[in-house]
Order: structure tokens, then sequence, then C-alpha cells
């Protein structure tokens, strides 16, 4: 946490004195703050704890302690704007031990929508926004192939989104490409070294992660889903065990 806020402190030194951005480039206080909640709770959600989006997650910062005594100093909210505008674009490692933020895990102007909602509501006990709806989605049953098919995989697939897996892991069948986490693409083989059936692996990994890591990643990081509704966790074991390649 001591180097997540010196890192924090850093940049926050570079933005006041013009420097470190976007080519420049100053995020202004026009962004969609209610799409950039609905973003933070897709994308980042899952590694940080901001109150306003309940996000308790321990592998990045906690962005209300790490922007509260700041914002107590009266430090402009276009400041914090830029602050995570540029630890977006530009993303560093969270410590010597931790993984490194995903790169691209917003693009365009989400980035800006992220960087207002964060800027807006981290470290204040008073400011809140309300999630802009997602867009409404027309589902059709889905083929055998590619991790399932009906609505057992659409199950599984959604656990796989909704609880930020997408952040940290690369999947195919999810369309996810992170890389702070081991790649599922190859749990058959983690399985394998593992010595242990495939879906006891997933299920073991989801709720106990710290039992068997994978070589070169640190224990410590992958919270536990073990509160996850049994079903949910039934469909995302299913999913990913499907997915494997």
């Amino acid at each position: 946490m001591k180097a997540a806020a010196a890192a924090a402190l850093a940049v926050l030194a570079l933005v006041s004195a013009g420097c470190g951005s976007d080519t420049g480039r100053v995020v202004g206080a026009d962004a969609d703050r209610a799409h950039g909640k609905q973003l933070f709770s897709e994308k980042c959600a899952a590694c940080h704890t901001l109150r306003d989006a309940k996000a308790v997650g321990t592998i990045g910062p906690n962005l209300d302690a790490s922007f509260a005594p700041d914002r107590a100093q009266g430090f402009e909210e276009s400041t914090f704007r830029q602050v995570v505008y540029d630890q977006i674009k530009y993303p560093g490692n969270y410590g010597e031990n931790g993984p490194t933020m995903p790169e691209n895990l917003v693009t365009g102007d989400d980035v800006e929508d992220v960087a207002a909602y964060v800027a807006y509501v981290a470290g204040s006990p008073k400011n809140s926004v309300t999630a802009s709806a997602p867009p409404a989605t027309t589902t059709t049953p889905e083929s055998g192939g590619g991790g399932g098919g009906g609505a057992a995989n659409a199950a599984g697939k959604k656990a796989f989104t909704d609880n930020g897996c997408s952040s940290c892991h690369t999947l195919a069948a999810a369309g996810a490409t992170g890389k702070v986490g081991p790649d599922l693409d190859k749990l058959k083989t983690y399985a394998a070294d593992a010595d242990k059936p495939l879906d006891d692996f997933i299920h073991e990994s989801i709720v106990s992660p710290n039992d068997y890591v994978e070589k070169g990643f640190p224990k410590g990081v992958m919270p536990s889903f073990a509160s996850l509704p049994e079903q949910t966790l039934d469909a995302l074991v299913a999913f990913l065990a499907a997915s494997a390649k």
C-alpha cells in the first residue's frame, strides 16, 4: 500500500506540473460518470475497493483510502480525473510481488468515463453515482462448441463476466484477454500438473485459490469466491471446464 500511495503521489506531482498525461490531454468534466460506474463494476471491482461501487477487491490499491487524504487537502476533482486517466492509460505494478494492472482494460472514451466516475466518488462519503443500464441484448441458444451450449453455458459465462474474471485472465470462450492471472485456456494442463481432475481443480482454484498457485504467479493475489451461490459456482466451473483446451 505504501508503494501504491507513493506511485499515486508521483503521478499527482506530474499532473500538477502539467506533465505525464496523454500528450497533454486534459480529461474533461463532461464524461459519462454513470457509464464509468458500469465499466468500473465490470472491469475493476474485482481488484479494487471503492465504496460507491460496493467493490471490495484487495489486489490493487483501495481507491477510497488512496484519494481521501488528497480530497481532504482540497485537491480539485480535475486533478483526480487526470490521475486515474493516466494510471489506466499507463498501468504500473501494484508492488514488488504483485501483478501488473492490465493494459487496455478500457479504451477510447471509456477511459475518460471511468476516470470521471472514480474521481467523483473515491474517498468521498457523500458523492454517489447511479450506474447506467447495460445495453439490451437478444439472446439465442448457443451451439455446443467453445465452452458448452445453451442456458448452462450462458450462466457460466455470465458468472465469469459478472465477477470480473476477464480483468485478470485470458479465456477465448469469454473474449477475455487479462494477463494478471494464469491463462485459463490452459486449465487442462494446469490440472494435469496438479494431478487433479479438471472439475475439482477448477472448483478448488475458485474457492481456495491459494491451495495451488500456478508457477510464475504470486500467492495472495486472487480473492476467494467461496461466497458465490452454489448454482452460480457450479455453472462457472462447468463453463471453465468446457472452455479449457
